[in-house]
């Protein structure tokens, strides 16, 4: 099951993806990241919580195994809709503005059956792998 989550929400779950390394990033690490102030980041890390994707502890926060899979399966959207929408003749330099607008949006499911369509392809664009995650 898909949970909804917002644009904003979206880009803070990249971020910790991203960010999550052998320490787990600091509220003010996130901040600065998103391009916001703490109070602003804390708000959206909240909200993450209050959804199961994340949790924040001491100022450090920590993705859940919840929160990995959603960060798993919007990568998975992004880099199918790259795709796609390169195949249609999109510039390579506007792919993946106009796929950020979506990612968040599709089901893990679709976006398995739109890479089926497109001939399973390994990598996007940019040459990012597309890893399809039964989940």
């Amino acid at each position: 099951m898909q949970i909804e989550i917002t644009e904003k929400e979206r880009s803070c779950l990249l971020a910790l993806g991203e960010m999550t390394g052998s320490f787990p990033p600091r509220l003010v690490d996130v901040a600065r990241k998103l391009k916001v102030k703490p109070p602003t980041a804390l708000n959206l890390v909240r909200r993450l919580e209050a959804k199961g994707l994340a949790s924040e502890k001491r100022g450090q926060v920590l993705i859940t195994k919840a929160g990995k899979r959603e960060y798993s399966n919007i990568v998975l959207a992004h880099r199918c809709l790259e795709t796609l929408f390169s195949k249609a003749g999109i510039p390579a330099d506007c792919v993946c503005r106009q796929a950020r607008k979506l990612d968040y949006l599709i089901a893990p499911a679709y976006a398995r059956k739109l890479l089926n369509y497109l001939g399973n392809p390994k990598n996007c664009p940019h040459g990012k792998p597309i890893v399809v995650n039964i989940a």
